[in-house]
């Protein structure tokens, strides 16, 4: 069996970095690593493609595994330069981490057996988005794509708005390490509150939004303390916000921060914000599930892949995209009032039990291949179809 991955990140520099001890960068890193590792033992040959790679370039991880990476071309997947590698691979079978048309097509011309593992939404409102969502998913439904999996069940039916038939999409999710019932029940602290919110800087991730809530808060008499976690292009706009309203005191960029560190950010934290604009392609971000099973309370715009789970759910509270006026307020009505915190804190378990899949991102990827004594039958009640006839 010759095996391709095509994902995001390079993964011999991960991989490298986990064996030397270094710590997680990202939710379930070393368990997909790992997996992929072990998986290369079972292959004549395993070649993963890490897009977004700053240098182009080819490493032998081992006699069976190879990893290559690739540039980005305006923050999507350099097609050709993908597949010219997969050409000189050769793999019988693709795991596609990218909803990208040119290399589905690749692998329909090919006849290389192919699982969309994805993790994104297909919501856009332009017409030329639309467009290309639904030729995207006309390719997902061919035959030749047994099975079509994405990140949770709300990116799951944007696949099935798209016209991908329910039958053969699978929502995954990574393990769940980090569970509630690890975790105290939270009380408002006695000093300023404190408002985290952890990814990408991006103003469509609305970190501008974070930080306008921020000034109407203390404007109105507020205490609280926010802390923006991650890294990216809306850096330098974050820092001028921050200056300009005064508030260096109140607002701190933390930058990108391992894995561990992000979870003890959430462990002390009171809030953690996701108010995230309908145009940006959320799948379920992680930051989500790791507040929950801190027992986190959240703040969320209301995207329309957080709309399953957290519109009107105790442990969190919505507020408009785009509207930091509405996202101060929604905040406000938790970090303000001790019982709703108190209530709030205690549901987050209840939430997250709902919000998990069981189906992991591994399990699929066996099914799939048959690996384990493991197929697509043997899970097939794990498929969104089933899970919708289940809810009624």
């Amino acid at each position: 069996m010759r095996v391709a991955v095509v994902q995001y990140g390079v993964f011999h520099d991960r991989y490298a970095a986990l064996k030397a001890g270094e710590p997680e960068t990202y939710y379930a890193q070393a368990y997909s690593v790992n997996f992929i590792a072990e998986l290369a033992e079972q292959c004549e040959f395993l070649g993963v493609i890490g897009v977004l790679g700053e240098e182009p370039g080819e490493t032998a991880v081992s006699d069976r595994l190879r990893s290559a990476c690739v540039p980005a071309i305006n923050g999507a997947p350099d097609a050709p330069a993908i597949i010219a590698l997969l050409e000189k691979w050769r793999p019988d079978r693709l795991i596609l981490q990218a909803p990208d048309r040119v290399i589905l097509r690749w692998a329909l011309r090919n006849k290389v057996d192919t699982l969309p593992l994805l993790a994104d939404s297909f919501e856009q409102k332009s017409l030329r988005r639309q467009i290309q969502s639904f030729l995207l998913g006309w390719l997902l439904n061919r035959p030749a794509f047994r099975a079509v999996g994405n990140h949770n069940v709300p990116s799951c039916l944007s696949l099935k708005r798209i016209g991908v038939d329910a039958k053969k999409i699978y929502p995954w999710d990574w393990p769940h390490e980090l569970r509630p019932e690890k975790h105290p029940v939270k009380a408002l602290p006695a000093g300023p509150a404190k408002l985290v919110y952890v990814g990408s800087l991006a103003s469509s991730k609305g970190v501008g939004d974070c930080i306008e809530a921020a000034r109407i808060l203390r404007e109105d008499g507020v205490e609280l303390e926010m802390t923006l976690v991650g890294g990216g292009g809306f850096t330098e706009e974050a820092t001028s916000l921050i200056d300009r309203y005064g508030l260096s005191d109140t607002v701190r960029l933390a930058g990108k921060l391992s894995h561990d560190k992000v979870i003890e950010t959430l462990k002390s934290a009171t809030l953690s914000m996701a108010p995230s604009w309908h145009i940006y392609p959320e799948g379920l971000p992680m930051t989500i599930y790791e507040a929950l099973a801190t027992r986190t309370p959240l703040a969320l715009s209301d995207h329309p892949m957080f709309q399953l789970y957290f519109k009107d759910a105790p442990a969190a509270r919505m507020a408009p995209e785009r509207n930091p006026k509405a996202l101060a307020a929604a905040i406000k009505t938790l970090i303000t009032d001790e019982k709703a915190y108190a209530a709030a804190s205690e549901a987050t378990g209840a939430l997250w039990d709902k919000v998990k899949c069981d189906l992991t991102w591994g399990m699929l990827i066996k099914a799939w291949l048959g690996e384990d004594n493991m197929n697509l039958d043997n899970i097939k009640n794990e498929s969104l179809a089933e899970r919708l006839e289940s809810l009624g």
